[in-house]
């Protein structure tokens, strides 16, 4: 064969190698490969929604079992070791062990989830419990990005190396926050999003202030508009709430739910003005010692 050719022929083969693996790289590293099944376009829909927190039930007892010490007797009532002197991680008593009689639900419900070893729950296990909670929280804030809890709680375990089972990847978790941003705001007549919205541009800007080296003053300062953007929103659709009903047709949980969150909220974007107000009048090498 004519070296030439073969010299034309090897040199294309290396170059189609080499755009091959430059444009999958970047591919990648954009998510492009990653598939995100969304079985009867439930996720992000009416219907994920109510799946969202239907899901939470499930949570809230692989956490409970997450959530508690290595010693300690296990509690009568569901089986689980709970700290006797504080009370943390303690549960509600039975339906028997308050003198009522239990429903088939709630026998089920027992059946389901009480702890028959005596032994406390090792390490292992609880590491195994507290993906299993990573996990659900993950399917749930993609069921409805929109919900305060699920987002806040999966925000949570994606920020706090103690609590999540996953490397940290502050990117990622900004990206979540302005995809749940996006979401919140598509909605136009229920205010509760709004505030999720509020919630993920106050984590946003926690996060620009503990990398301050990564971040401008400008792009705090452009955070802050959107969350005071989310919170005039909220009040836009909570006023036209109140002036429609709809708000009076909560129960009172759910309304005093609202009005904690909105305070919540409001008392983080009153701690981001004023920490973007000392540094902006900090000087440069005052700046460099605050990190």
């Amino acid at each position: 064969m004519n070296p030439r050719n073969i010299a034309i022929n090897l040199t294309l083969a290396v170059a189609g190698v080499a755009l091959w693996s430059f444009g999958s790289s970047r591919l990648a590293a954009g998510g492009d490969f990653n598939f995100r099944p969304n079985p009867l376009g439930l996720k992000m829909s009416p219907y994920g929604q109510v799946i969202a927190l239907a899901v939470q039930g499930g949570i809230d007892s692989d956490w409970h079992g997450a959530d508690t010490p290595v010693e300690g007797k296990a509690c009568s009532s569901c089986g689980h070791h709970h700290d006797q002197e504080t009370g943390h991680g303690a549960c509600d008593p039975t339906p028997a062990a308050a003198g009522k009689d239990p429903t088939l639900v709630e026998r089920l419900e027992n059946a389901v989830t009480e702890r028959t070893n005596p032994r406390p729950a090792t390490q292992g296990h609880k590491f195994y419990l507290r993906r299993q909670v990573e996990d659900r929280l993950r399917f749930a804030f993609e069921l409805d990005p929109s919900n305060y809890a699920n987002y806040n709680s999966y925000h949570l375990f994606l920020t706090e190396p103690a609590v999540g089972t996953r490397r940290v990847l502050t990117g990622r978790v900004m990206e979540l926050a302005r995809l749940t941003i996006t979401y919140s705001l598509r909605e136009e007549s229920d205010p509760r999003p709004a505030l999720t919205a509020a919630s993920a541009a106050g984590n946003i800007l926690e996060l620009m202030f503990l990398h301050r080296e990564n971040h401008s003053l400008a792009e705090m300062q452009e955070q802050l508009q959107i969350l005071d953007f989310a919170l005039e929103r909220h009040r836009q659709l909570s006023t036209r709430w109140i002036e429609t009903g709809d708000f009076q047709r909560l129960s009172a949980a759910r309304q005093a739910e609202m009005l904690e969150r909105l305070s919540f909220v409001t008392k983080v974007r009153d701690a981001a003005v004023t920490t973007i107000d000392r540094l902006s009048s900090a000087t440069p090498d005052q700046a460099s010692n605050s990190r």
